[in-house]
């Protein structure tokens, strides 16, 4: 192994994935009740009664992650001799880039004989998710550690981030909407469509009458803007919703089918601002992905 591939849980990727590839995860963190968890990956918490605590009103909550909890994982690998490539979630939705840059200034100075590259994925949850399981591609045919983290800092304007939420107020609450537009939408009663934008923040994009249309307009997009579908892993994140996340799943499968779909849960970071019952969609376009409407 040349070098050592790292991410955050933003990432939002099963267990299955992170032990296959040998994946490092620092785990981020969130509060439900008042109560601080950590949580590795989707099947590391109970998602069911985690958004049904949501629904409920019930308190949950993130925080800034802390350079700290980035120096716990990433020293033990450099002093093993390892270089490092770490992804974080976008720097237009999380503060682990900034942690992240702040704890690899610290370690160049311990550790100048190692390399340590910084990638801001522009990109969260399953998105992130894409960048990583490319960065691990990239790494099996032999690209060295630079090579590597410059084709994701392209690669990343080609990733789709494309999704529906029920209702506005987690993404206004987080600080991932503007209030006035979150307000907006709920006010009309439709159903939100929205996108990660060029500089991997969220944006409305559009809207549909009711749950089936918006849904359906998720898989007009995807087979307006994907490209070469079947050379690639397309991915589905969802705030307990599985049965509309693998309808989504059965009409991408009729009109451009992916070479596989991967399908989980919200990671509870990213569920604390999605909201219960979003779902969303991540796939790879062409480089102005990120400009369509």
């Amino acid at each position: 192994m040349s070098f050592a591939i790292v991410t955050d849980s933003l990432a939002g990727l099963p267990l299955a994935q992170i032990a296959r590839r040998g994946l490092v995860v620092i785990p981020l963190s969130y509060t439900i009740s008042g109560k601080e968890h950590l949580c590795l990956a989707p099947e590391g918490y109970d998602s069911a009664a985690f958004f049904q605590t949501m629904k409920l009103r019930g308190e949950v909550s993130t925080s800034m992650v802390p350079p700290h909890r980035f120096l716990t994982f990433l020293k033990p690998l450099l002093r093993s001799g390892l270089d490092l490539l770490f992804l974080s979630a976008s720097s237009g939705l999380s503060s682990s880039y900034q942690s992240a840059c702040m704890a690899a200034e610290q370690l160049r100075e311990e550790f100048p004989q190692r390399k340590l590259q910084i990638v801001d994925s522009l990109s969260s949850s399953l998105g992130q998710g894409l960048l990583v399981l490319r960065a691990f591609d990239l790494r099996e045919r032999g690209m060295c550690l630079e090579d590597t983290a410059r084709t994701l800092l392209s690669l990343r304007h080609r990733i789709a981030h494309l999704f529906t939420v029920d209702d506005l107020m987690y993404l206004s609450r987080g600080g991932r909407l503007s209030g006035a537009k979150a307000m907006l939408g709920t006010a009309l009663g439709l159903k939100p469509l929205l996108k990660g934008d060029p500089n991997g923040r969220i944006v409305l994009c559009g809207k549909a009458r009711g749950r089936a249309q918006a849904i359906g307009k998720l898989a007009d997009q995807y087979n307006a803007l994907v490209r070469y579908p079947g050379d690639q892993t397309v991915c589905i994140a969802h705030g307990n919703a599985p049965q509309e996340a693998e309808a989504l799943a059965q009409r991408l499968r009729q009109t451009n089918p992916p070479k596989e779909i991967l399908i989980a849960p919200f990671d509870p970071a990213n569920g604390c601002h999605a909201g219960p019952g979003a779902l969303a969609l991540f796939f790879e376009g062409d480089e102005t992905v990120r400009l369509h409407p």
